[in-house]
C-alpha cells in the first residue's frame, strides 16, 4: 500500500466517527432544573429546621436549588435527625476513642400549585470521628462529623429530588 492510501483509509474513518459521534450528540437533551423550560417553573421550596443538623442539612439543599425560593413550583418538607455510635473505649491520658455519627434525612416532596405528593423518602450518610479525652475537643469533633454528613445527606436528598423533577 502506498501511503496516500493509508492517509485516505484513515480520513474516512475518522469521518465515520465524527459523523456517529454528532448523531449520539443529537440525541442529548439539557434542561435548566432551577429556571423555566417553556413557561414550566422547576424551583423548590425548603421547609424551616427544627435542630442544628436538620438546618446543616436545609443549608446545603438551598444552596444546592439556587438559594430560597419564595413562590417555588415545588415544595420540601425535610426533617433530619443524628446519632452518634459506635464508641470504642479509649485508653488513659489523652487516647482517642472513634466514633460513628449518622444523619438521617427524612423527606416529602409536594408540588406547591396541586399539594400532591411527587417523591418521599429517606437518605442517610455516616461520618467517622475521633474523640479525645477533652471535653472541648469531643464537642468539636462530633459537630464537624455532623456537618460533613449532613452535607452528604444532603447531596443524597438532593439527586432524589432533582431525579424526582425530571420525570
Amino acid at each position: 500500500m502506498l501511503s496516500s492510501e493509508v492517509a485516505a483509509a484513515g480520513w474516512k474513518s475518522r469521518c465515520l466517527a465524527v459523523g456517529l459521534g454528532l448523531v449520539l450528540l443529537a440525541g442529548c437533551q439539557a434542561r435548566p432544573l432551577y429556571g423555566s423550560v417553556d413557561g414550566e417553573k422547576q424551583s423548590v421550596s425548603v421547609s424551616q429546621a427544627g435542630s442544628r443538623v436538620a438546618q446543616s442539612v436545609r443549608n446545603e439543599l438551598v444552596l444546592g436549588f439556587g438559594g430560597e425560593q419564595t413562590e417555588a413550583a415545588y415544595q420540601l418538607n425535610l426533617s433530619a435527625t443524628s446519632t452518634t455510635s459506635g464508641i470504642l473505649p479509649g485508653g488513659t491520658d489523652n487516647e482517642f476513642s472513634a466514633a460513628r455519627v449518622s444523619v438521617t434525612a427524612t423527606y416529602v416532596l409536594k408540588s406547591a400549585a396541586t399539594g400532591e405528593t411527587v417523591k418521599t423518602g429517606s437518605r442517610f450518610a455516616d461520618a467517622q470521628l475521633d474523640l479525645p479525652s477533652q471535653q472541648f475537643a469531643q464537642v468539636r469533633a462530633k459537630i464537624e462529623a455532623e456537618d460533613r454528613a449532613a452535607r452528604e445527606v444532603a447531596a443524597l436528598v438532593r439527586a432524589d429530588v432533582v431525579a424526582a423533577i425530571a420525570r
